[in-house]
């Protein structure tokens, strides 16, 4: 495929994004694409569906970064004329590890993760953003939308986009199931939740009308595949203790998003 027609396909916040990881490609940056733009670009065959679904077309850009890249991220955002949202400013004093830009001109914000997802649940990617030049591994692409705890009807499309492209096999070019034991087996409420989202896109595979059988078929064997995967993850004693209170306490932290 031409370069140009790759670029028809990608929406302009897509196109950005991907200025964005070559700027930082050029200054030797870990930059990996999170989220729906992650899906759709480790999606090739099948990313049609988030528009034939109805999924609202991505309106911001997620990344994940390192930590200690964070003192070189500044320049390269501000050389694109990006700059950090004044919240986020002050929260770093604190200890968050989260970067949040906007542009003059630019009706979208770039969200940088730094080390981990932390949001209903945490990810920690230290480690893993060389594992691939685009997006994060495919595992912690799916643990990322698994986490949510409200989840919507956007972040179903995305996971059945996902699933009907990619397998759950060995190796981080595919959804790698020890990775998913890994994260879950340790944190019991994340292991709950994630089991309470698949039953939703289960749910959601058989009221969409829109879903194409095949499509259907494929992700719904995968869900099968992914509940027997988890529910086989070897349990922590952090994991088993917690699990004894169940959901007479909170299973998951409250996310509040920033506007700009």
């Amino acid at each position: 495929m031409r370069a140009a027609e790759a670029h028809a396909e990608v929406p302009p916040v897509g196109l950005e994004a991907l200025e964005l990881q070559r700027a930082a490609h050029e200054r030797g940056l870990s930059l990996r694409l999170i989220g729906s733009l992650a899906i759709a670009a480790r999606c090739p065959t099948h990313r049609h569906l988030l528009s034939d679904l109805g999924r609202r077309p991505p309106r911001d850009i997620d990344f994940m970064a390192y930590d200690r890249d964070g003192p070189r991220l500044a320049p390269l955002f501000a050389s694109r004329g990006y700059v950090l949202h004044p919240t986020v400013s002050h929260s770093r004093e604190w200890g968050v590890k989260r970067l949040i830009y906007t542009h003059a001109r630019h009706a979208f914000k770039v969200d940088v993760f730094l080390d981990q997802l932390v949001m209903a649940h945490t990810i920690d990617l230290v480690g893993r953003l060389e594992l691939d030049s685009q997006t994060v591994p495919l595992a912690d692409l799916l643990l990322s939308k698994l986490q949510i705890h409200r989840i919507t009807e956007n972040d179903l499309i995305d996971l059945i986009v996902l699933l009907a492209e990619q397998e759950i096999a060995d190796g981080h070019q595919a959804i790698e199931g020890r990775r998913l034991q890994e994260v879950l087996g340790s944190d019991w409420g994340f292991w709950y939740g994630a089991l309470q989202n698949l039953e939703a896109l289960a749910s959601a595979i058989d009221r969409l009308p829109a879903v194409p059988d095949e499509v259907r078929s494929t992700v719904s064997g995968r869900i099968v595949q992914l509940r027997t995967v988890i529910q086989a993850a070897p349990k922590t004693t952090r994991w088993r203790l917690r699990a004894r209170l169940g959901t007479r306490v909170s299973w998951y932290e409250d996310v509040e998003d920033i506007d700009v």
